[in-house]
């Protein structure tokens, strides 16, 4: 019996060691050593064997501003297997020189405490620019000024789809007495992608030394034509002091006069995507990009499963990446694929990848081929199409184990009662009795009614009395979002367009906000989660790409009411 106990009890210890072993995390960065002026791209990843991964909480950074740059999530299920990963991505930018150290990450997960290890960031001193090489003097520079601003384009042609980038500049030989006001072109009819953090360096122009501020934006044209952008803004209050070297929106002391800077306009001349040469399979995709596709097993049993990833690397317009074709798989069963990606935005240019998942079930034993996987592109810096394809990967299948089939079971149906009482109909309902109630009871039978709704009445005054508007539309957005929700067309481009209009608007009823001009700045303002902030906005993206994507492909209401719900209940948690 006490072996019997203690064989008991090491099962029991040893399930537990495996479930502590389900869920890592891990820290990486792109460099360790950095001048001043440079960026550094930290990657944490979360992965276990569970569908939901814990949040992650920010460590005091101090020594570092921090942003945001991109987040990616994948969630498989493999022989009734779950398992799941998350990377956070974040670029750092150090606030002085020396050694600096990126302080561990801890997450809770079921009671067990999961670190990353620390890392140390060596910072040298700053070159002159970004890349520690004066700028040369920018052309058109105004005379003499003290302040003054400009933007660009890094190309005045372009195609359909084609990644622009977008940059804003500050020059400024002083410091301000209050935060500037920016206002920037609009926009719209363009997919953009915010490129974090704002790039500072100093250079001379003219003979003169500015404290030099960029701010750049990616922007994917979605027709063609020709487009003109209005002149950027920037409204300032000049100091009397001399240039502070601090951070253009971090604030700045002393003041004088206010003044408003404007730029010149911009204009972008798109051109469609050309017909010539077009192959049967391509969906709208433009940019650089090549394809691979893997497998997590080549050996196997007929009947078990393996995983099949093809992943799409590049640059472009990496959320708006299509699926690919994929084969029929004669000799496998397939299940449902599934997406996810990663994006960078390391020195403010956008690159990373789209990958795509499915399950195989091999139907039979033997030498079995995974047939190549055809993709289409447009490259745009070539001007023409390109089609790539995987290579084929082989597959051992050995022959599984026979599972015989159940035995049938013949049902029988058992004879309970024969007694089956009848329904009686009663010609017409009557009170017994000549009194008061009986001669008038249809006309009483309106007083109960009519106490309720002079009770409704009542109440409601009160309610409102009580609670002001604001209140009452904070508490019924969450119903009228989802009541507009169930309205909303079936097309894929209204339907985005619907969908961001009642995330934005349930936001806008929540906070109390006439306006939502930056969803990411709202949410953080009340301290909403990052992981609740990223879905939200990778959300409205998704939304953004339905309504200017040229081609869809695999497109489920379903899936986007689904997600939308989930998102509108876990904020009317946080906000």
């Amino acid at each position: 019996m006490p072996v019997r106990y203690l064989v008991t009890l090491l099962s029991c210890c040893f399930v537990a060691f495996c479930n502590a072993q389900d869920l890592s995390i891990s820290a990486s960065v792109s460099k360790k050593s950095v001048t001043l002026n440079e960026q550094v791209q930290l990657t944490i990843s979360i992965s276990g064997s569970t569908g939901k991964l814990p949040g992650l909480n920010l460590p005091p950074l101090n020594d570092f501003d921090v942003y945001s740059s991109a987040s990616s999530q994948n969630v498989s299920i493999v022989n009734g297997k779950v398992s799941s990963s998350y990377d956070y991505t974040f670029i750092l930018v150090p606030k002085r020189q020396g050694k600096l150290l990126i302080p561990a990450f801890e997450i809770d997960f079921k009671g067990e405490k999961y670190t990353t290890n620390s890392i140390e960031i060596e910072v040298g001193a700053p070159g002159s620019s970004a890349n520690g090489v004066t700028l040369p003097a920018p052309q058109a520079a105004p005379q003499a000024e003290s302040f003054w601003i400009k933007q660009e384009l890094n190309k005045r042609v372009c195609f359909v789809g084609e990644p622009v980038y977008y940059t804003f500049f500050f020059f400024a030989d002083r410091g301000l007495a209050s935060n500037p006001n920016l206002q920037l072109p609009d926009f719209s009819g363009f997919l953009k992608e915010d490129l974090p953090p704002p790039k500072r360096y100093t250079t001379s122009v003219n003979g003169k030394n500015y404290s030099v501020t960029e701010i750049k934006e990616a922007i994917f044209p979605v027709k063609a034509g020709n487009y003109n952008f209005a002149p950027a803004h920037l409204e300032i209050i000049e100091s009397n002091f001399p240039f502070f070297n601090d951070d253009f929106f971090s604030g700045f002391f002393g003041g004088s006069r206010r003044k408003m800077l404007q730029s010149d306009s911009l204009s972008l001349s798109i051109k469609p995507l050309p017909d010539v040469g077009k192959p049967s399979n391509y969906k709208g995709d433009v940019g650089s990009y090549s394809i691979s596709a893997s497998v997590d097993k080549t050996r196997l049993k007929a009947g078990d499963a393996l995983k099949l990833m093809v992943k799409i690397s590049g640059t472009g317009n990496i959320s708006s990446i299509t699926q690919p074709d994929f084969p029929e798989f004669v000799n496998f069963k397939q299940y449902e694929v599934i997406a996810s990606q990663k994006m960078q935005k390391e020195n403010y240019l956008i690159t990373g990848s789209k990958e795509f998942q499915t399950v195989l079930v091999p139907r039979l034993a033997g030498e079995l081929v995974i047939p190549p996987i055809e993709y289409s592109y447009f490259d745009s810096s070539a001007g023409k199409y390109r089609q790539i394809k995987t290579r084929e990967i082989k597959i051992s299948v050995l022959p599984g184990d026979v599972i015989n089939n159940a035995p049938e079971y013949a049902t029988t149906l058992k004879e309970v009662s024969r007694d089956i009482r009848h329904i009686r109909e009663i010609s017409q309902f009557r009170l017994k009795g000549d009194g008061f109630i009986a001669r008038n009871f249809k006309e009483l039978l309106v007083i109960p009614f009519g106490a309720l709704l002079i009770f409704l009445g009542v109440t409601s005054g009160i309610y409102e009395k009580i609670f002001p508007k604001a209140v009452m539309v904070r508490r019924a957005a969450l119903a009228k979002a989802v009541a507009s929700l169930k309205k909303a067309p079936g097309n894929p481009r209204e339907m985005g367009e619907e969908f961001e209009r009642i995330i934005l608007c349930f936001i806008k009823e929540r906070l109390g906000i006439e306006r939502v001009a930056s969803v990411k700045k709202a949410l953080s303002e009340k301290k909403v989660s990052f992981d609740t902030v990223s879905s939200v906005t990778e959300f409205i993206r998704e939304c953004q790409a339905l309504r200017f994507s040229p081609v869809i492909t695999g497109f489920q209401k379903k899936v986007y009411e689904k997600k939308l719900v989930e998102l509108l209940k876990g904020l009317k948690k946080c906000i």
